[in-house]
């Protein structure tokens, strides 16, 4: 027996107790580990060792199994004399007397602390976001599948899914760098784990996007706390080269009500955060049905666009732009036109607001600059007398140098001048992120000799300094403010206020929606440059442009004052 004892002492950590718990004997490794002596454990029940992480369940079937005469293995955490843990790989081996009774046991334990250091280290690494030090995507999803699988169903109460995106994160990242974005994404999750509570789980999903499961909450106090939430994350924060004020929207969706699996209350909820989104920002949205019919109707579109696409179901269609000099040739723009097989002729108002693919808007442009090109080849051939063909461009034809390169490439082969053109952006373009980038993209062109047109002017959120600091050469005039320009003095106001600011700056006007000769009479004379509208021609195909050419050129200034005083 002394033999086994030290053979013991050299190999495990061992001790006896009695069926009580009552240690009668630990060797050397026991007392190391502990740090308890030999006197102060032996006498003493085993229960001194126990670290809390165990619950009773645990000990229970332990108990059970041990005191029917069965070996016991697993893995158990215990507490040392200064508090700290340990983990042991544990064997309990009962000892049958003769009479057939459990009278004490053995437990042979092996030393497992630093793997299980590794092995937390290691699902740390896997479960908690690096930068933040949140849950990440992996634990929330893990959490919610688990909620949804034991909470959801059997619970009266509902369960909460609100997905979160910061607002103004990618521009403070783009402005002043990932090591003040990073900062801000741990100001943001720190207000959020404000939050956290049993019933609330917090993680970090990846990007500037954040997670928020809640359960047993209902729909008021969801709405209340995360209502709280955006007015917690519109308080400024200090990032260290400035001080700024963000904002969040948010999306939320609830199971079993409107979502039966976990794909689906994703899905549930980031439509209603894109709706928030789209309603302009810091906000939040519950999900409705009716959210999911609008993404049906737009990912239907999106199919749909691209198919017109590839089966060249897009047109562009031409209409003069005629100068109130009537020196001057006219020019003309180009007014892209969608055959659809099913709903037929249909504008770009009709499809480009739904439109939010920006590599289909991208493949668009692309084709709308290279049919232009070919029309022009072909407008020369025809000898038709024209100053410039101006296009219109989206965000998606100038967020790379594509879109500018593929144009000097069609230049160079063509042998059409850049000055033939004219190149036509709206206000909304100027909100872009990549401010810097289209300013050197449109300065690229215009030092070409192409004319860059500001679109739509006044329905927007363009100003003045974007008309001083962008090559703009030519502004146009709205036809929302053209249209009552008769009857409306704010509107005469308003119009005669463009004109004389863009003539002052050295710009160019062209009033848009002209069908009067009222209108004519009165732009012309407030000194608007060109006037575009049905007056003068409606936009038709290349084919036809030799005729509505032909008839602006029977059409000289005599009568169109005529028509004007007639009207």
């Amino acid at each position: 027996m002394e033999f086994i004892r030290y053979a013991l002492d050299s190999a495990a950590i061992v001790a006896i107790t009695d069926v009580k718990g009552t240690i009668t004997f630990v060797n050397n490794k026991f007392c190391e580990i502990s740090g308890y002596s030999r006197q102060e454990l032996v006498g003493a029940n085993h229960r001194m060792l126990h670290s809390g992480m165990h619950d009773v369940r645990f000990f229970r079937q332990m108990y059970k199994r041990i005191a029917a005469g069965r070996v016991w293995q697993g893995e158990i955490c215990n507490r040392r004399k200064d508090g700290s843990h340990y983990w042991v790989d544990t064997t309990i081996v009962p000892h049958v007397n003769a009479a057939g009774k459990v009278d004490s046991y053995t437990a042979i334990r092996f030393d497992i602390t630093d793997r299980h250091r590794a092995d937390e280290k290691l699902r740390h690494i896997v479960n908690i976001d690096a930068l933040t030090g949140i849950a990440n995507r992996r634990r929330f999803q893990e959490h919610l599948e688990t909620v949804i699988s034991t909470h959801g169903r059997t619970q009266p109460s509902r369960v909460h899914l609100a997905l979160l995106d910061i607002d103004t994160f990618k521009e403070i990242n783009d402005t002043f760098g990932h090591d003040v974005g990073d900062e801000l994404l741990r100001v943001v999750s720190g207000r959020l784990c404000e939050l956290a509570s049993p019933e609330v789980f917090v993680a970090r999903l990846g990007g500037d996007e954040f997670g928020i499961v809640m359960t047993g909450h209902p729909d008021r106090e969801v709405h209340d706390m995360m209502g709280k939430v955006l007015s917690c994350l519109r308080q400024p924060v200090d990032l260290g080269p400035v001080v700024r004020r963000c904002s969040a929207s948010i999306g939320i969706a609830t199971f079993p009500d409107q979502a039966a699996s976990l794909d689906e209350l994703f899905k549930a909820s980031d439509l209603a955060l894109y709706r928030a989104k789209e309603l302009g920002r810091d906000r939040l949205q519950f999900f409705v049905p009716r959210l999911r019919e609008v993404a049906l109707r737009k990912s239907e579109l999106l199919h749909a666009f691209e198919t017109g696409l590839a089966q060249g179901q897009f047109r562009l269609l031409y209409q003069p732009i005629i100068a109130t000099d009537q020196q001057l040739k006219p020019a003309l723009e180009g007014l892209l036109r969608w055959e659809h097989p099913q709903q037929g002729h249909l504008t770009p108002g009709a499809f480009l607001a739904d439109m939010n693919d920006p590599g289909l808007l991208a493949a668009l442009g692309m084709f709308v600059l290279e049919q232009v090109f070919t029309d022009m080849q072909k407008m020369q051939e025809m000898a038709l007398p024209l100053r410039r063909v101006a296009i219109n461009v989206t965000n998606a034809d100038f967020r790379s140098d594509a879109f500018v390169d593929r144009f000097f490439e069609l230049s160079a082969r063509t042998g059409l001048s850049p000055d033939m053109f004219c190149i036509e952006v709206t206000e909304g373009v100027f909100l872009g992120r990549d401010f810097q980038q289209l300013e050197g993209r449109l300065h690229r062109l215009h030092a070409a000799g192409v004319e860059i047109a500001l679109d739509d002017f006044g329905t927007g959120f363009a100003s003045l300094s974007h008309l001083r600091r962008m090559p703009i050469d030519r502004v146009k005039i709205d036809r929302s403010f053209i249209s009552n320009l008769g009857t409306s003095s704010a509107d005469l106001a308003i119009v005669r206020g463009v004109i004389d600011i863009a003539h002052g700056m050295g710009k160019v006007v062209t009033a848009e929606g002209v069908e009067t000769g009222v209108q004519v009479e009165i732009l012309t004379a407030l000194g608007c440059d060109s006037l575009q509208g049905w007056y003068f021609a409606k936009a038709c195909n290349l084919l036809h442009l030799p005729y509505m050419i032909a008839s602006l050129q029977s059409f000289p200034e005599q009568r169109m004052k005529s028509r004007a005083v007639a009207s």
